[in-house]
């Protein structure tokens, strides 16, 4: 399996409910809790689980909902 290393910046696709969904990586946490804004969810992270504060992009726009996501569930967006 090849792996893929992401940082912040990075665009990225993930399955959602049967589709595809797009968003930017704001920043990689390595090492405890992750809070997603305007939501009550928060992801644990450690070294060997890091998860990732995502934006939604639209239509080529970013959008102002955001998502957290393990970085093992994330592939980079190619044209």
């Amino acid at each position: 399996m090849v792996r893929q290393y992401f940082r912040a910046g990075s665009i990225v696709t993930w399955y959602h409910r049967g589709g595809q969904a797009t968003g930017k990586i704001l920043k990689i946490i390595k090492k405890g809790k992750l809070q997603i804004p305007n939501s009550s969810v928060t992801l644990q992270a450690n070294q060997d689980q890091p998860v990732a504060l995502i934006q939604l992009i639209k239509k080529d726009e970013l959008t102002k909902t955001f998502v957290g996501h393990r970085i093992s569930s994330l592939k980079r967006k190619t044209k």
